[in-house]
């Protein structure tokens, strides 16, 4: 049974908020304009609405929250919890960065990072052991250098670690979840490291 919810987590995340919002609101596919990534902070800097990043922002956090919170509410089926909770959450995550929805509409996949999904599958599974070190290691380099990209990354490297040495019942989670995220950012590492990758993602549009 704990298939299923890796199956629910994928489809949950495969719907494209952030293509449908910039559709929506500007007509532009957002995979053909600035970073291409389908994801919250494109959004900002395609539309040039901060109000339209927070909307897609919480919709895939809520996305991650939903895909771990769902195992736990139809747990007394009495499969191993730990394990679908791990699953719902990868699925999410795979389902963003791997969106079903755009292999059916174009027969090819896209999406984004991921990362305000993993905001709200950390949340669901342990703030304080999972989530407030995960979303410091992605602070500390964003206040050290502006770069949101090199926040970001640090923190997809640091997840694993993080569950290992603070929520070893979760490492699988952690280590699962930063492989989609880890492959999606990998492209733009050497940009980041030549200072090509821009800085600050939100910029205002005429």
């Amino acid at each position: 049974m704990v298939l299923l919810f890796l199956i629910i987590g994928y489809l949950m995340g495969s719907f494209p908020t952030a293509y449908l919002v910039v559709k929506k609101f500007t007509g532009r596919d957002i995979r053909k304009v600035e970073t291409g990534n389908v994801g919250a902070m494109n959004t900002a800097r395609t539309t040039g609405k901060f109000y339209l990043f927070f909307l897609v922002f919480i919709i895939d956090a809520f996305k991650g929250y939903l895909g771990v919170l769902l195992p736990q509410l139809f747990a007394y089926f009495n499969y191993d919890l730990k394990l679908a909770v791990t699953f719902g959450a990868f699925g999410v995550v795979l389902g963003h960065c791997y969106s079903l929805y755009f292999y059916i509409k174009d027969r090819k996949f896209a999406g984004g990072k991921a990362i305000a999904s993993l905001f709200g599958i950390l949340i669901g599974v342990d703030f304080y052991n999972l989530f407030l070190p995960w979303g410091l290691a992605m602070l500390i380099p964003v206040i050290l250098t502006g770069n949101f990209f090199l926040g970001q990354f640090v923190g997809t490297l640091a997840l694993p670690l993080i569950g290992l040495f603070l929520l070893p019942d979760y490492f699988l989670l952690t280590f699962l979840s930063s492989i989609p995220v880890f492959i999606k950012q990998r492209p733009r590492v050497i940009p980041m490291l030549k200072g090509k990758e821009p800085k600050w993602y939100f910029s205002k549009k005429k």
